[in-house]
């Protein structure tokens, strides 16, 4: 029995059977619980070890807590069929893309189920190829965020007075209405420059993807209730004013609320392309896989290789 992985309050530990591990399980308790014995005579003792999971092979990552399986007996049963899972990857969060999701949980399930890397090079250099050509729905490529209040809002750094970004958009130092702050009714001038503004966590602001695209449709006169979409596009031959810095830049992010909102807009294509080679760029540099074959589509050959 081999430690190859662990974490928090479980470890991995390479094994030939199921039946070892339920053995060696109850070994490893009695040998835990002989060095730290029960001395406060609890009824049951403190130390209690469980065999939960017996994966059919394990794939770690370079990271610390990642990892993806494919489980074939849980909690005392042996599986109908595998079951894959993976901790720590960034396909499980809800902000990401359609697209980015599939790349790389499809890439680590071929992974965990020993697929060649001939055939998942194959895969990804597909998937990058046609996003580079703008062969992919628009649709695979939108991210959807919400508009959270904290996001849109800035502080005076002196005296914590909240402001919208939507309003800082003419006056610096701006005059905005802030009696709903205060209690009262009127307008006050906050004699305090932009760049000394804050988050209303009391950091640095930045205008991020999202929020230049929010800031953008608001001056196309659009308006949006709980949530977004947004995407990056690329010569949209408009621009729009960071309202912290008053620097005039070109519109890269473009947001709407449903997809046909960006049917005007060329999608950032090579930008998404390279999504896809981020993704699956965990799993290669895990197995030191060269990642640039993902652009070629060709894997090259090692010197032992070629003789």
């Amino acid at each position: 029995m081999k430690v190859v992985y662990g974490h928090t309050d479980s470890i991995y530990v390479q094994i030939d059977s199921v039946e070892e591990a339920e053995s060696s399980i109850k070994e490893i308790e009695a040998a835990v619980r002989k060095h730290f014995p029960n001395v406060l005579n609890l009824p049951e003792h403190p130390v209690v070890l469980e065999f939960e999971k017996y994966y059919s092979a394990l794939g770690v990552g370079t990271v610390k807590n990642r990892n993806a399986g494919m489980i074939t007996w849980k909690d005392g049963y042996y599986l109908d069929e595998p079951e894959f899972t993976m901790t720590g990857f960034t396909a499980k969060r809800v902000s990401e893309t359609p697209l980015a999701k599939e790349i790389q949980t499809n890439v680590l399930k071929m992974w965990a189920s020993q697929e060649p890397l001939t055939s998942i090079n194959k895969y990804v250099s597909k998937i990058y190829q046609d996003t580079l050509q703008g062969r992919i729905p628009v649709a695979s490529i939108v991210k959807r965020s919400r508009l959270k209040e904290n996001r849109f809002m800035v502080k005076c750094g002196e005296c914590n007075r909240k402001y919208a970004l939507k309003d800082l958009n003419e006056a610096n130092p701006p005059t905005l209405l802030c009696g709903q702050n205060e209690g009262r009714s009127g307008t006050h001038k906050c004699g305090c420059p932009t760049k000394n503004f804050l988050t209303l966590e009391g950091k640095r602001p930045s205008i991020g993807a999202g929020v230049a695209g929010i800031l953008h449709a608001w001056d196309e006169g659009l308006s949006f209730d709980d949530s977004y979409l947004f995407i990056k596009a690329i010569n949209t031959n408009k621009e729009y004013t960071n309202p912290l810095t008053r620097q005039v830049r070109e519109v890269e992010y473009v947001a709407g609320t449903i997809i046909s909102d960006f049917s005007t807009y060329t999608p950032n294509w090579r930008f998404y392309a390279e999504q896809v080679l981020k993704k699956a760029e965990p799993i290669y540099k895990a197995m030191d896989w060269d990642v640039s074959s993902i652009r070629t589509g060709s894997i090259q050959m090692s010197l032992t290789e070629w003789f």
